[in-house]
């Protein structure tokens, strides 16, 4: 988030206030008694183990918990930018292992059906991409007066947009 945030682009220092709120706030009801009802409707399951596993990336909890965790956070779960992403499907071939799943009689493409079974192909390089795919944006985007022309009117242009950015790379 700090690195996006360098950008100085307005989006990214939004995401980054709002993440490190959330953050924070989570914080706050996970260092809680699972019986507590200030953590309202958060599992017992989310607890400080968890959260440093999932947001700090250690399973080692210090003996004294600080007030404040965001100097900790090591990385965020950014769902929806991902999930757009997926919809390409260059991109989701490309990272990402699918596998079909039946519900009800209606076939389902699945990615990641457990802790174990991610979906992911390469954790690295999907995340050096994906890091670098909203930093260039959102630089590239503090050069655009407007939004490109005939983008409202072609839903394709996202997914157009992201291959021309991640072949310039390339």
């Amino acid at each position: 988030m700090d690195e996006l945030a360098k950008t100085k682009h307005m989006v990214a220092a939004n995401i980054r206030r709002k993440s490190k709120g959330s953050l924070e706030q989570l914080w706050n009801k996970v260092v809680r008694p699972p019986d507590d009802p200030k953590r309202e409707k958060l599992p017992a399951r989310c607890d400080v183990k968890w959260f440093y596993k999932t947001f700090c990336g250690t399973d080692q909890v210090p003996k004294e918990l600080p007030r404040s965790i965001w100097s900790q956070v090591e990385k965020l779960n950014m769902y929806d930018p991902l999930a757009v992403l997926i919809c390409d499907p260059s991109y989701r071939e490309l990272h990402f292992i699918c596998e079909a799943k039946v519900v009800n009689g209606v076939s389902h493409v699945v990615i990641g059906t457990s802790e174990s079974a991610t979906g992911v192909r390469n954790r690295m390089d999907l995340y050096k991409e994906y890091s670098q795919l909203f930093v260039d944006a959102l630089q590239e985007s503090l050069h655009e007066a407007e939004m490109p022309l005939g983008s409202e009117k072609n839903p394709d242009m996202l997914i157009e947009e992201t291959n021309k950015i991640r072949n310039a790379r390339n």
